[in-house]
Parts: C-alpha cells; sequence; structure tokens
C-alpha cells in the first residue's frame, strides 16, 4: 500500500512548520518508544536543521526496556538530545522539565527578558496534546482518541519563562506498507486506512518473531502456540467475538486485540529495533 494522508493539509502544516521555526527556540520531537522509525517524520531532520533539537521517546513505559536502552544510545550516538519519557512516569516528567529548564538559563538568560520559545512536532495521534496537558496539569488543547484531531496553532504556558507554541501533527504525505503496520498497532493510523486483521496477525508475528508468546500467554490465560491467525482466533473465542454458527469475528476480535497491545495490556513489546546504522532523511522540498 502507498497512499497519500490528507495531503493538502500536511503541505499546509509542513509550509506552516517552516514559518514557525523561525521564531523557535528549541524543537522536541515526539516519537513512539515502540516504532521510533515509523513514527519519526523523515524530513523533519532537514527541515530543524541547526535548531537545538530533543527527542522525546513517548510511551516508554511499553517499550522493551532493554530495547528502549538501544534507542536512547542510538540517538546520542549521533549526536542527538534524548530522552525516554511516560505519562505514567513521574521521574521522566522531572527529567524533561529539568531539561527545559537548563535550555532556558542556557539560550535565554535573565538579560534577554524574555521566555524560552519552544515547539513539540510529531507525526498526527503520537501523544502531543496528551504531553502537554500532563506538563501543565490541565486541558491545554483540544484533543481525541483519533490520528490528527488537533486543530489550529496557539500559544501555551509551560513553565515559568518557558512557552510553548502548539500545532498540528506533521506526517509525510505518502506512506509505504511496511511503515503501515507498525503505525496502524500502535494506533497512529487514521481507522479504516489498513484492515485490521492484517495488523493484528503483523502484530501477533512480531510477538512470535521475539518469542514474547509468555506476554500474550498473561493477558489471554490458556492461548495455544501457533500461526498468528490461530492464535488471533484463540483470542476471539476467549472474548467472546462470536457470530453466527459459532464462528469467529475477526474484525471484532482483531480490534479489541489492537485495543489491548495499545493500551499496555499486552506487556512491553518494542516493534522496531535499533539499527546499526542511520535510516535515511528525505530532503524537504520548496
Amino acid at each position: 500500500m502507498e497512499g497519500q494522508w490528507f495531503p493538502g493539509n500536511m503541505a499546509k502544516a509542513m509550509e506552516q512548520l517552516r514559518s514557525d521555526l523561525k521564531i523557535i527556540d528549541l524543537v522536541v520531537e515526539l516519537i513512539d518508544a515502540r516504532v521510533p522509525v515509523s513514527s519519526s517524520n523523515p524530513t523533519l531532520g532537514k527541515l530543524i536543521g541547526g535548531k537545538n533539537h530533543l527527542v522525546l521517546l513517548h510511551k516508554a513505559d511499553r517499550g522493551d526496556q532493554e530495547e528502549n536502552s538501544k534507542w536512547l544510545a542510538y540517538f546520542r550516538n549521533r549526536g542527538k538530545q534524548a530522552i525516554l519519557f511516560s505519562v505514567h512516569e513521574k521521574e521522566s516528567l522531572n527529567k524533561f522539565k529539568s531539561y527545559l529548564k537548563q535550555q532556558e538559563e542556557k539560550i535565554c538568560p535573565a538579560r534577554l527578558k524574555r521566555p524560552l520559545r519552544l515547539m513539540i512536532v510529531g507525526i498526527p495521534n503520537v501523544g502531543k496534546s496528551t504531553l502537554i496537558n500532563h506538563i501543565v496539569r490541565r486541558t491545554a488543547t483540544r484533543t481525541g482518541n483519533q490520528p490528527g484531531i488537533t486543530r489550529g496553532r496557539q500559544w501555551i504556558k509551560i513553565m515559568p519563562g518557558i512557552e510553548l507554541l502548539d500545532t498540528p501533527g506533521v506526517l509525510w504525505p505518502k506512506i509505504e506498507e511496511m511503515a503501515g503496520y507498525p503505525l496502524a498497532a500502535v494506533g497512529a493510523m487514521p481507522v479504516g486506512r489498513m484492515d485490521s486483521y492484517e495488523v493484528a496477525c503483523w502484530l501477533i508475528a512480531s510477538y512470535l518473531e521475539q518469542e514474547r508468546m509468555d506476554l500474550l500467554a498473561q493477558r489471554y490465560a490458556g492461548l495455544k502456540a501457533g500461526e498468528p491467525e490461530d492464535i488471533l482466533e484463540q483470542v476471539g473465542r476467549m472474548l467472546g467475538c462470536l457470530i453466527a454458527g459459532g464462528k469467529v469475528d475477526y474484525d471484532r476480535a482483531s480490534t479489541l486485540f489492537l485495543k489491548d497491545f495499545q493500551g499496555g495490556a499486552l506487556g512491553r513489546l518494542t516493534l522496531e529495533k535499533a539499527p546499526d546504522g542511520e535510516w535515511e532523511e528525505e530532503e524537504v522540498g520548496p
């Protein structure tokens, strides 16, 4: 599958981002710790240029701890600042706020008499609004559980001396099939863009490839090993996803299985391993 993702909206958002960067001191790139490659916009590196840049690996509490450490080392070895983050772990929030304060003191000393201006960028539904709301401890942005629900732009004071320019998520306009599966699995793909049955089977295969059948068995007691399709059928029966004749409703079973994964009920699993080299960053158009 290669498809267009709201090409007009995304092109407009990218141009707006290009303009906004002129008044920004720090760019925080939010990616999903479970799928760091697929959830990282390949054009952002070129677009950000020499701006101060922090990679925030969100939902780290749902990624494999060993893989989290490898990804952290990977980004740092490339000369990028990176922090593991979860809204469920107070320590990571304190670490993030400490980093912001350090940047404020470094970039905007008292003599400048102005706040540090930062921007959080990321693909739709990667968790930008959830992160912002968590930092300011109030509903500062309009949120939803569908990709791309945040609209418009607004300045938000998140800490004394630090202001955030909130922007809609930005995603490249074309997406390849293998990038689509990881994004769909973590819930960052618009509903209906990919077949839920195929995504669920792909996700089960990922558990099997990493020899983590035990994680699935912890959620679905009595689950027996088999091919992804067989395992999904068992899950469907366990969850009562049945139709006439006692057959499994695979659409419903797939949806519930993916919901379990996205909610963290299927244990900690990272779907993309840290590469030895670097993935290619695309040139940004004029």
